[in-house]
């Protein structure tokens, strides 16, 4: 990265900031389209598409889907439900907003409202920072915002419910720069809003408004008073009414090291983890090089500033708190959704923080360090391919070679597109998760090979009227990755079976697809086109055995 990608002076930081803006935008959401026509988006992108899709037609939250991970079906072994809302996992009133926005455009909406709503904080970012600095230094951070896997990663992830989270902070951060309080109080009321836990964060803002802010002093207090109040009233008594995976499910996932066992709500975690402050200090710093190359990976954009700056450590304590001493894969994945608890802290708190050290900034040695952790820190956003976002040029396995060329995912996008506007839009659907985004604008769908069947509204248990399967697809990654080792076992397996008990027969197949409709006669040549593609599957296994 060279000085003209950056602003020069104060004159230049606006246009320069622009064009981050709309570069950032154009090729995420380009990268966003890419994935969905490629067969590279996957569940999220359904679950959530088919949730506000519903709300289009009145069944606000409702998602068979989500209903596919709630508690009776992961935990008890029992059938995904119609009817099931998703308000029992996450409580997201919020989503409500973007109802006409499906409406509309479709499976499109959403990569565009995240790819927005993201970009625009990173605008609103630029805004905060000219009210306390040069606009050349604020320039930088904004631009710095841009390069960040923490803030690439979530920009290309399937779509989710917090990237609204980086504009509301940023935007009752520029509220309180300007002393505007309606431009304070919009955002602030609207962030536990969007998902329960986000109380978290906002709480965390009321500490540094009552310890930083003077002048706003009573309305961080109200900030906290209205997110703790939020968080307990949510958990403990009004997600509950919609079903038990905040106790079975996400509390055990997370903090089942502190409850010995035991179920529990949010209040009853938080008992636990005080009790146990060993235990405790242990989760948050173990593994310690994981710990580390977290906290280094959030500071990196920023030369490193974040971890001199107190603003930055008040305002990320909470969520910070919560990523360190939880445990599960993803509790320190820097590429996922849940970075944007942190980045909006990391980068504000930086904004502060250069409030008393703008000489820094007149040093080019200065500068040329922070282009080169610049350069780092996008270069390792790339090379990480986030999301799969860049398969087409960056192989998704090395040893063993996994590699998908941009013609054979181009060609196996525009192969399932006869296949998928085929299908009738009322009819019930079980497809592999590559399928699921581009299906999800249906009240009936569900995953294959985990479920086929499902309970209507009054309890009956009925069968999809199709099942959509692509065993070549996850044929290519088997050799480099378990998950699509064994569900092409298992999805060979299942059709199989279904197959020869006359349950469901062969609709449509070719090299790439798979289409078993229920009570339906096959042709001789589909049959034996089934055959085919089953036996080569089946050779597949084999050899990655042997």
């Amino acid at each position: 990265m060279t000085i003209r990608l950056l602003p020069t002076s104060d004159d230049n930081a606006d246009k320069i900031v622009q064009r981050w803006v709309f570069t950032f935008c154009a090729i995420t959401f380009l990268l966003h389209v890419w994935r969905i026509f490629s067969l590279n988006a996957t569940y999220d992108q359904g679950l959530f598409l088919q949730e506000i899709w519903n709300g289009l037609h009145g069944r606000y939250f409702e998602s068979t889907l989500a209903s596919e991970l709630s508690a009776p079906v992961l935990l008890d072994g029992g059938l995904p439900e119609v009817g099931y809302r998703h308000l029992a996992q996450h409580f997201t009133p919020l989503l409500v907003l973007w109802i006409p926005f499906v409406g509309l455009f479709g499976v499109w909406a959403l990569p565009f409202i995240q790819v927005a709503l993201i970009t625009t904080s990173g605008w609103i970012l630029f805004l905060l920072g000219k009210q306390y600095l040069p606009a050349r230094i604020s320039g930088w951070i904004a631009c710095s915002f841009f390069t960040t896997v923490t803030v690439i990663g979530p920009a290309l992830e399937n779509f989710h419910d917090l990237c609204i989270v980086p504009l509301l902070i940023f935007s009752l951060l520029l509220g309180i720069s300007r002393n505007q309080k309606l431009l304070y109080i919009i955002p602030a009321l609207l962030l536990p809003l969007v998902r329960e836990d986000v109380g978290l964060v906002s709480f965390g803002i009321g500490i540094w408004m009552i310890f930083c802010c003077p002048k706003w002093r009573v309305f961080g207090l109200g900030l906290c008073a209205y997110s703790m109040a939020y968080i307990l009233i949510i958990t403990n008594l009004i997600m509950p009414l919609f079903g038990s995976e905040l106790s079975r499910r996400f509390l055990q996932e997370r903090f089942s090291q502190y409850l010995n066992g035991q179920e529990g709500g949010t209040l009853d975690v938080l008992l636990a983890i005080l009790r146990q402050p060993v235990l405790l200090i242990k989760e948050i710093i173990s593994p310690p090089s994981s710990t580390f190359r977290f906290l280094l990976t959030l500071a990196l954009p920023l030369a490193f500033i974040p971890w001199i700056a107190k603003d930055a450590w008040i305002l990320i304590a909470f969520p910070l708190f919560v990523a360190l001493s939880s445990k599960g894969g993803n509790a320190l994945s820097v590429s996922l959704r849940f970075m944007l608890y942190l980045v909006p802290g990391i980068f504000s708190g930086t904004v502060f923080w250069w409030r008393n050290h703008i000489d820094l900034f007149r040093k080019k040695s200065f500068r040329l360090f922070w282009q080169v952790c610049l350069f780092f820190a996008l270069g390792f956003a790339i090379a990480g391919n986030p999301h799969r976002s860049l398969s087409a040029l960056i192989p998704d396995s090395v040893e063993p070679w996994v590699h998908v060329p941009i013609s054979q995912a181009w060609e196996r996008g525009i192969k399932i597109r006869p296949l998928i506007n085929s299908l009738p839009s009322d009819a019930s659907i079980a497809a592999d998760t590559q399928l699921i985004p581009q299906l999800a604008q249906r009240r009936l769908l569900f995953r294959f090979p985990e479920n086929y069947r499902y309970k209507d509204e009054e309890g009956s248990i009925k069968k999809v009227d199709y099942i959509i399967t692509q065993p070549t697809y996850h044929a290519v990654y088997a050799a480099a990755f378990n998950s699509s080792r064994q569900w092409l076992d298992r999805s060979v397996s299942e059709i199989e079976e279904l197959v020869a008990n006359e349950i469901y027969g062969v609709f449509q197949c070719n090299d790439s697809s798979i289409v078993l409709k229920r009570d339906f006669n096959s042709n001789k040549e589909l049959v034996t086109c089934f055959s085919k593609e089953v036996q080569k599957s089946r050779l597949t296994l084999q050899k990655l055995k042997a």
